[in-house]
């Protein structure tokens, strides 16, 4: 091969080669902000979590105290509040909870 051919196909692999290097730099960024966002969202799901236990225990000892009537209408409010914030959040995706209301 000549000399100036061999000259052209290195500029071609060098050029390729930043290319290559550029998109290894988008995939970093893009693995580093949705890994972000996972840790977000995680987080935010162990708050929900949370919460629905404190309120679980707050209705049991409540179901304990009160008539079964007044207590379910309360128990019925309060899950429907639960679903609400859940509904709320970006993340949420409706086929993989399910909230009964009794």
């Amino acid at each position: 091969m000549p000399v100036g051919a061999l000259n052209q196909f290195i500029k071609q692999l060098e050029a390729e080669k930043m290319s290559v290097q550029n998109q290894l730099k988008d995939y970093e960024l893009r693995m580093e902000q949705e890994s972000k966002a996972y840790h977000k969202t995680n987080d935010e799901r162990r708050t929900y979590l949370s919460e629905i236990s404190q309120i679980s225990a707050v209705l049991d000892a409540k179901r304990q105290q009160t008539d079964p009537v007044h207590g379910s209408r309360e128990n019925q409010i309060l899950k429907l509040s639960i679903w609400r914030k859940l509904q709320a959040t970006t993340f949420f995706r409706q086929d993989s909870w399910e909230i009964t209301l009794k």
